[in-house]
């Protein structure tokens, strides 16, 4: 019974009278004097001066009112900050991404809508991603395959072609374009097993038949391309990764279709949240600004599709 008696005393209090309080409470001012009398004539106190119209806390109101904050003064507060959070204009939204390039363009998107929003960034593998998804702690992640789950909401972001990377002194190095069959031979500097990049590369190789002689297996795309700048061997490359060197050179494979792909990933049953649905509106948005989604192999209307690692 005390709750009702001590919401309308508080009411009162910070609205300096009975009808404001009223209108607060969503209630009739008899029933708001009605509690704050009650609550006096029961511990026998008085709370408030009344004088007409206007209302003075008493020293004994004045002390009751410091508790009183307490239990319902954060309530605006709590409502102001759930709207700000609904509005966008609070809250944090994590990342997971496969690579750097993709996510950051999304980032730099989103940041711009949403500014005061904080953000944070993790990079793992494939796997990680997804296991950091289900575990909730990331609300999305940016992946070079589209989860076959149900319970994962993939959307296709945009695809990215495959170059050829050779040291400046390479016979090659002249060259724009060349057929994959004149790799064939070719020492090769190959990214560890799982990565996209090379996925993409060994399927043209093993369509076309070509075999190539892998000299060096690295697990950093950093790695690799320092490895090509000294002549260890050629490399491949997303066009998104590519970061020029004067001892570096690149060649598209014309006769051949080597991609990467970059899908945005959200737990289905999170993809409508705010903040989870805004970020996945600007990534449709910027999607449809990379042209029409390619088709190929198995396509969907998310877009092309291959076995995830």
């Amino acid at each position: 019974m005390y709750q009702r008696w001590l919401e309308a005393f508080h009411a009162v209090a910070i609205e300096g009278g009975f009808t404001a309080a009223a209108k607060l409470l969503k209630v009739g001012q008899p029933t708001v004097s009605a509690h704050v009398k009650t609550l006096e004539d029961h511990f026998g106190v008085e709370l408030f001066l009344r004088r007409g119209r206007r209302v003075e806390l008493t020293p004994a109101g004045q002390s009751l009112l410091t508790i009183t904050r307490g239990l319902y003064g954060h309530e605006r507060e709590a409502v102001a900050f759930l709207r700000a959070a609904r509005n966008l204009e609070t809250g944090k939204l994590t990342v997971g991404a496969i690579g750097p390039y993709d996510v950051m363009e999304l980032l730099e998107a989103f940041r711009a809508r949403h500014p005061k929003l904080r953000l944070s960034v993790s990079l793992g593998s494939t796997a990680e991603v997804l296991e950091r998804l289900e575990r909730f702690d990331i609300d999305l992640g940016v992946l070079g395959h589209e989860p076959r789950e149900a319970r994962f909401h993939s959307l296709f972001y945009r695809r990215h072609r495959v170059l050829v990377t050779l040291n400046a002194a390479h016979r090659l190095a002249k060259r724009r374009t060349i057929h994959i069959e004149e790799l064939a031979g070719e020492e090769m500097i190959l990214r560890a097993k799982g990565s996209t990049t090379r996925e993409a590369f060994e399927r043209a190789l093993e369509q076309a038949g070509v075999a190539i002689r892998p000299v060096m297996e690295i697990n950093s795309r950093e790695a690799v391309r320092e490895a090509v700048i000294r002549g260890l061997g050629i490399g491949v490359v997303s066009a998104a990764e590519f970061a020029p060197h004067e001892r570096l050179r690149t060649l598209t494979v014309s006769n051949a279709e080597m991609h990467t792909y970059a899908h945005v990933v959200c737990l289905a049953e999170r993809r409508h949240r705010p903040l989870i649905g805004a970020f996945l509106a600007i990534a449709e948005e910027l999607a449809r600004g990379h042209g029409p989604v390619p088709s190929v192999g198995r396509t969907t209307s998310k877009g092309p599709a291959v076995n995830a690692k």
